[in-house]
């Protein structure tokens, strides 16, 4: 039974001790300079007791499990009386109370104070305040000054420890008026007295503070966003385990530290990427956000600038299409597209637009464009342009028909302007259809032209959507005469067989004088595509390699010539 009793009690003690409240109180405050504070103290003690305090706290919180409470944590709060400072205390149940000062007057070195007044158990309180002086002489490297019950001292001090019911003590750390203000306002120096006060919390609790485990992982979210016409990007992170603050990189380097949670709002330039990482710390290490940094794009927040849009009708080989151009529209990043009144593209990213589907020569359509970003869009400035789509037949071209020879043979040259748009042509010869989808621009006529007729020609355009005639109309050409058979050979017989061929004909010429003879054999635009000389009576002719068709072949005897037609099936 008296084990099971000591267990319990052993219980009880061990909660009770690991549940401790702690109050500090940083004595003053208020205001940073003289004329701010009702008690006239000077901005060395009340910053040095403020920033003591909060690092006493931050070791409490960092590596034990009790409760930390502060009378103030700015500068500039409002006039917390003595009294009241003990009545707060009393209202968070606190164990222990510890209020710090500096000290004037010109010494040195540090001095704690208790109270006993109206207790019926002065252990305690004494206890308190000689460990607190012991940690303070040993760690702040001070003058051992005093620990007493200066009532005298008190009087003024008094209310924060005699109306406080817990354990309570009054340290002054030095003096700010001597050559102790050196160490007051030291970074370095005010770890050392917080941690002193620390090590007095922990011996005289009689208690072992483990470190926290070092940061758990955690992972970063980083948003463009608007505010109004600002922009910022928002950075989120899930909490870190164990960590009690955070640090903020931006493009690599410290940007933020000692953050407490998420979010973090940064204030960005439109346009420009930036890299973040978070690093989550406590006492014992630093743990980076688990995704590595995260690159972002600041968003453009200013409503888009006013622009202007052109129009202009065109076309595209046979196809009409209407080409859409338009000013760049400051602060836009995108454009949408309305015909006749209705959406139709969007997102579009330049500041041009082709529109070539169901485009109808004739047609009138119309258009406007909005110029946006994630806060606004405005329509162009010009308003809703209309515009008549054109047609794209054939353009205008004229004909010349000029009267030549072949060799020896009366031959018609034709040769015409490019008609815009024009994807082939078509001769007409006496108003008859005579070649058609001629793709360049002459024609050689050699067949059936006879020397002192007349012949009649005009041209027509065209391309898949229509036909245009050459704009000088028909034009009348008389041929001219090319030479003939000598008059020693008018009884020369020529033939050709088989005709139509499949391949091979053959030439034979008979009753001629000695003359040289050579023939050329020309297509229907009139081309040469073979010619010799020949040999003999009889001469085979391959013409295998050549497309089906009419063919001419003209034959020279001597310095006159004589045409005749053959067919290749």
């Amino acid at each position: 039974m008296q084990k099971i009793y000591t267990l319990i009690i052993a219980v009880l003690f061990s909660f009770t001790a690991f549940s401790q409240i702690i109050v500090i109180d940083p004595g003053h405050g208020y205001g940073a300079t003289v004329s701010d504070n009702p008690d006239g103290r000077t901005a060395i003690e009340i910053e040095t007791t403020l920033e003591v305090g909060l690092r006493t706290k931050a070791l409490i919180q960092t590596s034990c499990i009790w409760t930390v409470q502060m009378t103030r944590s700015t500068n500039v709060n409002g006039w917390i009386s003595v009294n009241q400072r003990a009545l707060m205390a009393n209202n968070w149940n606190a164990d222990r109370l510890l209020s710090i000062h500096c000290n004037a007057g010109g010494g040195t070195g540090t001095e704690t104070f208790y109270c006993t007044d109206g207790d019926t158990n002065t252990a305690p309180d004494i206890a308190f305040a000689s460990k607190i002086q012991t940690d303070m002489v040993s760690n702040g490297q001070w003058s051992n000054r005093r620990c007493v019950e200066d009532m005298s001292f008190l009087a003024y001090h008094l209310g924060v420890l005699k109306y406080s019911s817990a354990t309570a003590c009054l340290n002054e750390i030095g003096f700010v008026d001597s050559a102790d203000a050196t160490k007051l306002t030291s970074s370095t120096w005010r770890d050392q007295f917080a941690l002193a006060y620390f090590n007095a919390f922990k011996s005289i609790l009689n208690l072992t503070c483990n470190a926290l485990p070092a940061p758990g992982t955690f992972s970063l979210t980083v948003t463009p966003e608007c505010n109004g016409t600002t922009s910022r990007n928002n950075l989120t992170w899930t909490a870190s385990t164990n960590a009690t603050s955070y640090d903020i990189y931006r493009n690599g380097i410290l940007y933020a530290n000692n953050i407490t949670a998420s979010p973090y709002l940064n204030t960005a330039t439109a346009g420009t990427t930036y890299t973040y990482s978070v690093k989550a710390k406590n006492t014992t290490g630093q743990t980076s956000n688990s995704n590595g940094d995260v690159s972002v794009t600041a968003l453009n927040c200013a409503t888009p600038g006013t622009f202007t849009l052109t129009v202009t009708p065109e076309c595209v080989n046979s196809a009409s299409r209407l080409n859409l151009t338009w000013t760049a529209s400051a602060n836009a990043t995108v454009y949408d597209i309305f015909r006749n009144g209705a959406l139709y593209a969007s997102d579009i990213v330049g500041t041009q637009f082709l529109n070539t589907y169901l485009i109808t020569p004739g047609t009138v359509y119309t258009y406007s464009v909005k110029a946006k970003n994630t806060i606004g869009q405005l329509t162009n400035s010009n308003g809703t342009l209309s515009v008549t789509a054109v047609g794209c037949g054939p353009g205008a071209f004229t004909l010349s028909a000029t009267a030549t020879c072949s060799g020896f043979a009366s031959a018609i040259n034709l040769s015409w302007s490019v008609s815009a748009n024009a994807t082939s042509y078509d001769i007409y010869r006496n108003g008859n259809l005579y070649a058609s989808d001629i793709t360049g621009t002459t024609f050689l006529n050699t067949y059936l032209i006879t020397a002192g007729t007349s012949y009649t020609y005009f041209v027509k355009a065209k391309n898949s959507i229509g036909t245009l005639n050459n704009s000088n109309g028909s034009i009348a050409v008389t041929a001219v005469s090319c030479g003939k058979i000598a008059a020693q050979d008018e009884n020369a017989e020529i033939t050709l067989y088989p005709n139509p061929t499949s391949g091979i004909f053959n030439l034979n010429i008979s009753n001629v004088s000695d003359e040289t003879i050579t023939y050329r054999l020309f297509d229907s635009t009139g081309k040469v595509v073979y010619e010799s000389k020949v040999e003999s009576a009889s001469t085979s002719i391959d013409i295998n390699q050549l497309p089906g068709g009419i063919y001419f072949i003209s034959i020279l005897i001597g310095n006159k010539e004589v045409v005749k037609r053959v067919v290749k099936r």
